[in-house]
This record gives C-alpha cells, sequence and structure tokens, in this order.
C-alpha cells in the first residue's frame, strides 16, 4: 500500500501537465493577456443540486430553467497593476455546501490559467530529486485527510469547531469550495454538468494550499533546504499604525518570498450564509491563484476583523517530532480560514484559530477589530482592540496588545517572536545571545520601525515606510559582512540585490531568491467597506525609483511584471455587516 501512495504521488505532477496540455489543446486556456477586462461566470441549477451545476459565461446567464447559485468575475490586470482581481458570490436558497462548491467552480472557471501558472511556479518542482522526502510527504497527507474525513463526519453533530449552520461543518464547506475548484479547473469541454461533491484527496489544488505549510513540514520530514528558499531571514513585515490625534488606524503588510511567487490575485468571497452564525460571510483578501486562505496572510471580514501574519523559524527542531502528527491537528490554511469566517471579535479570532494546532506554518498573527475604532475618538480602547497570537509546535499563546498601542501608538511585526516562552521554545533566544538579528527589538527591521513609525501620518507616508530600503546607506542594515550591509534588513527585502559571492554574519542575510513583493494598507476612515490600498512590484531601493524586473537576478525567473499601479479601493462597493 505504501508503495502504491508513492507512485500515486510521483505520477500527481505529470498528470496535471497533461491536463493543462489538453485544455490547450481545446482552446480552454485563453491566450495571456487577453482577459483584462471583466469576465464573468454564473453557476446555475436546474432543480436541486443533485441534478449537477453549470457553469454559464456572463453575468445572469441562467435561464428561465435554471436558478443562479453563484457569480464571479475575473480580470487579469497584472501588467497594469500588478494584480488579478477576483469576486465571487453566492445567492440565498441553497445548501452552503452547495454554495461553496459553485464558489470554487466560478474560481476555477475563471482563474484557470494563473492557477496553472501558480502550479508551474511553486508545486511542480516540490518532488524533483526528493523521492525519499516525496513518499514521506504523501503517507502523511494522506493519513491526515483521511482523518480529517473521518472527523467530519463522526463530530459535525457534537463539535462547535467542526459543527456548523445546518448541521454543517465549516471545515467541510473549506473542502466543498476547494473541490469545486478542483473540479472545475479540470473539467473538460463539453462537460456540462458537474454534480457537487466533497474531497479529501491529494492533487494539485490541494497542494497549493500547503504552501506555508511546507515550511516547516520540509523540516520535519528532513528534506535539504536550499537556503535561498528557508524563511529564517523573513518572510513578511507588518505595521499596526494608529496617526496622530487617534484620526486613522493604518493597518498595512508586506510580503516577502520567492520572486517566482509574484503571480498575485487579490480575492473577494460573498456567501449567502446566515451572517450571525459566520459573521465573516464575506472576506477580501491578497493571495495566490488556486489559494482559498490568503497564505499572506492579509485578510479583511465583514465582521470588522482585519488579520496579518508573519512567519517564524523554529530553530528546535525537537518539537517537529514530537509534536507535528497526521491526525487530530488542523492545517494553519484551514484554521484561518475558519476563524475569519467565524470570529466575531478580536480575541474570538485567536482562540478559534489555536484549536488543533498543526505546528506548520508557524507565524505572529495580529488581529485588529475594527469596530472598537472610530477615527478621531478621543481614547483608545483599553483592551481587546488587537490581539496577537504566536504559535510553534506543541504550543500556541496569544496576549491582548490593546496597551502596548495606547503606550506607543504602534506594534510592527517582522519574523522575531514578542513573547519570551516562544521566543524561548522555539530557540530565537539562543540564537539572540550571538545575533540580534534574532532578538525582538533589536533586529534591523525593529530598529527601522522604532525609529520611522513617527513620521507616519496617513496612507502615503506609511507606504514609504513599508516599502523602504536603502541598504546601501541605512546604519541598521550594516553587518559584519562583505559587503558591509544587506539588503535583507530593509522593511521590504531584496535578497536578490546581495552579491551571490558575499560573506555574512547570518547565513539568511546572503544572496537568495526572496524580495517585497507588495504593500497592502488597510484604513480606519471608511471603516464600514472592506477597501484596500494596494501595490505590486519590488520594492524602491533608497534614494532611488529602481522598480523593474532588470533588476532582478534570480535563475529560473522568466517574466516579472515592471508595474507598480495601484489598486486603489478596489472593493468599494461592498460594505460590512457591522
Amino acid at each position: 500500500m505504501a508503495a502504491l501512495r508513492w507512485l500515486l504521488a510521483a505520477a500527481l505532477c505529470v498528470a496535471v501537465a497533461a491536463k493543462s496540455k489538453q485544455w490547450t489543446k481545446d482552446n480552454r486556456v485563453p491566450p495571456p493577456g487577453s482577459l483584462t477586462d471583466y469576465k464573468y461566470i454564473s453557476i446555475c441549477v436546474n432543480g436541486t443540486a443533485a441534478n449537477g451545476l453549470i457553469p454559464k459565461e456572463g453575468k445572469k446567464a441562467c435561464d428561465d430553467y435554471h436558478d443562479q447559485v453563484a457569480v464571479g468575475r475575473y480580470a487579469n490586470k497584472v501588467n497594469t497593476t500588478g494584480w488579478g482581481i477576483l469576486e465571487v458570490e453566492t445567492f440565498p436558497g441553497f445548501p452552503n455546501d452547495v454554495q461553496a462548491f459553485a464558489a470554487g467552480m466560478a474560481e476555477g472557471e475563471l482563474t484557470r490559467l494563473q492557477i496553472y501558472y501558480h502550479y508551474r511556479n511553486t508545486i511542480e518542482d516540490l518532488c524533483k530529486g526528493y523521492k525519499k522526502y516525496c513518499k514521506d510527504l504523501y503517507s502523511y497527507l494522506t493519513v491526515h485527510l483521511d482523518w480529517l474525513r473521518t472527523t467530519v463526519e463522526q463530530k459535525a453533530d457534537t463539535d462547535p469547531y467542526w459543527m456548523h449552520v445546518r448541521r454543517l461543518t465549516f471545515v467541510k464547506l473549506v473542502f466543498s469550495q476547494m473541490t469545486g475548484m478542483y473540479e472545475s479547473y479540470r473539467r473538460k469541454e463539453g462537460d456540462d454538468q458537474v454534480k457537487p461533491a466533497i474531497g479529501f484527496d491529494l492533487h494539485p489544488i490541494y497542494m497549493i494550499q500547503l504552501s506555508g505549510e511546507l515550511f516547516d513540514i520540509n523540516k520535519w520530514l528532513n528534506k535539504t533546504l536550499d537556503p535561498q528558499e528557508y524563511p529564517e531571514a523573513g518572510k513578511c513585515s507588518a505595521l499596526l499604525k494608529v496617526a496622530p490625534g487617534n484620526k486613522d488606524m493604518l493597518f498595512s503588510h508586506v510580503a516577502m518570498s520567492g520572486l517566482n511567487t509574484m503571480n498575485r490575485v487579490l480575492k473577494l468571497y460573498k456567501f449567502a450564509y446566515d451572517k450571525k452564525q459566520v459573521p465573516g460571510r464575506i472576506v477580501s483578501f491578497s493571495g495566490y491563484a488556486g489559494a482559498l486562505s490568503s497564505a499572506d496572510d492579509y485578510t479583511l471580514t465583514s465582521g470588522g476583523l482585519a488579520s496579518i501574519e508573519t512567519t517564524n523559524a523554529v530553530f528546535n527542531e525537537t518539537l517537529y517530532q514530537l509534536y507535528v502528527k497526521p491526525t487530530d491537528q488542523v492545517h494553519c490554511w484551514v484554521r484561518s480560514f475558519i476563524s475569519n469566517a467565524l470570529a466575531h471579535t478580536a480575541k474570538e479570532w485567536v482562540d478559534i484559530f489555536a484549536k488543533y494546532n498543526s505546528g506548520t506554518y508557524n507565524n505572529q498573527w495580529m488581529v485588529v477589530d475594527y469596530k472598537k475604532f472610530k477615527p478621531g475618538m478621543e481614547k483608545l480602547p483599553e483592551e481587546d482592540l488587537v490581539w496577537i497570537l504566536e504559535q510553534i509546535p506543541g504550543y500556541t499563546e496569544t496576549r491582548d496588545m490593546t496597551w502596548f498601542i495606547n503606550a506607543y501608538s504602534y506594534f510592527p511585526s517582522y519574523n522575531v517572536p514578542y513573547i519570551a516562552s516562544i521566543s524561548r521554545m522555539s530557540g530565537f533566544s539562543e540564537k539572540a545571545k550571538k545575533f540580534d538579528w534574532y532578538k525582538w527589538g533589536h533586529s534591523p527591521r525593529a530598529k527601522i520601525f522604532d525609529r520611522d513609525h513617527v513620521k507616519v501620518t496617513d496612507i502615503d507616508s506609511l507606504t514609504k515606510l513599508m516599502r523602504y530600503n536603502d541598504y546601501t546607506h541605512d546604519e541598521f542594515a550594516k553587518c559584519k559582512c562583505n559587503p558591509p550591509y544587506t539588503a535583507e534588513a530593509g522593511i521590504s527585502a531584496r535578497g536578490d540585490l546581495n552579491p551571490s559571492n558575499g560573506t555574512w554574519e547570518v547565513e539568511s542575510m546572503g544572496f537568495r531568491n526572496h524580495a517585497g513583493l507588495d504593500y497592502k494598507v488597510r484604513r480606519a476612515v471608511k471603516r464600514h467597506r472592506l477597501q484596500h490600498v494596494l501595490e505590486a512590484a519590488v520594492p524602491r531601493l533608497g534614494r532611488t525609483s529602481i522598480r523593474s524586473s532588470a533588476t532582478l537576478r534570480v535563475d529560473g525567473i522568466t517574466q516579472l511584471t515592471d508595474s507598480v499601479a495601484k489598486a486603489d479601493d478596489w472593493s468599494d462597493s461592498v460594505e460590512e455587516d457591522y
């Protein structure tokens, strides 16, 4: 049986490549650049869902004999704004799992080409040269998915985490949506009807969900890591800043990752679920083709919450062996999806997320409750405005950081644990004895945030800070290195600009496929709307405006956008429910 699973796993990549060729042959994949205007897809049903769902092109394309379950629209604006823009809405009158499946179908139909590109850029070579690792990986994932399937069946009536409206589980809704996307993604021309179902199966769409989990799974399974891929240097930067006079509360995030992940999609899901049961029935987030959760992470919800994270390394690898298991745990991407949907408050968000800790994608989460902030308010709340959660294998800890915002007007996040117990157990404290790089409040980005947050008064000044990287001049980017500075020390990193033959105090200060990919910010002045200001491009460098892909020096990166246009308030018409 183990050998069979390995053979199935090895065949997975080949099968997806074959399907992709079939799409091209059938002319189902449009030529690049042809979808710069919005394309609409309606998901229709004749009678009950048992008769199958039918995708039809158009905003209101269902005829008199069919009811509309969902509608989606997508525009591939990567070459003008740096983002694809996807919006999916479902309609009442249908079971929640049918709505979820239909939403997935709409996304799969609309973003098929981008899913294919993202798979090729990030997943296709996962197993190349790593046979034992992939055998272990797929054995672990198979057992995990079997446990999820069984638990959904057994706990739907007893456990609120697994139970949802009409005795459906929210875990089930997540996987129903993913199954709908996969079935639509692989649908052949002429296959008009797709029957809603739920699958807990290994396939390329599922593997896309695991992008963050693999940081830790790869270490747990002893995969030989490429130094350019290891997230020790930091995966993201984030900042919560209250403007002078409490006139605004700015919540911002920069995703830092490999340049092969720049194929970005800005998403909005609007489900017709009961808003009392699901306060976050509408979510808007920066994401990736085929991914149901942000993975940056940066998400706004109709419940008035905003959540972001930055990733922390785990140096104490015995934690993996002790606590990472295929059963009784739920991966981070599912837990964040559920927390965004079900939480009414920031405290409730971190409490929900802490359940079923998988010890994978170990992050510091920051969750802000915008319902508690009013622009120009005389005094900030004393509690429950902002909570953080930090996770390591086997343990999570939460803190109400509202006191910190009241004391200092900002809270930064830069891939170093704030909570002392997390720092100690994960191995950061031991590393910090030798290098400030690993010490909260003393790393380069910590010092830059502390120095420059006082300059932030509005979105323009915040943008300058979050896109900042003046590594050849900034005193905090200096190191005992050759050359004597590192481009990994900016708020938006540019590891690709470090010389490949340099010498470094810390390995992750050096050259690698790693850069700030974007910038997102949420304001409070229009707090009842899910609005963003976004920018997608590698960061400005110091006193110059170098933003061209010509400066990128990472092998294997063949096509990047030079765009730095903003997608400003793109979802202005979508109001929050609070």
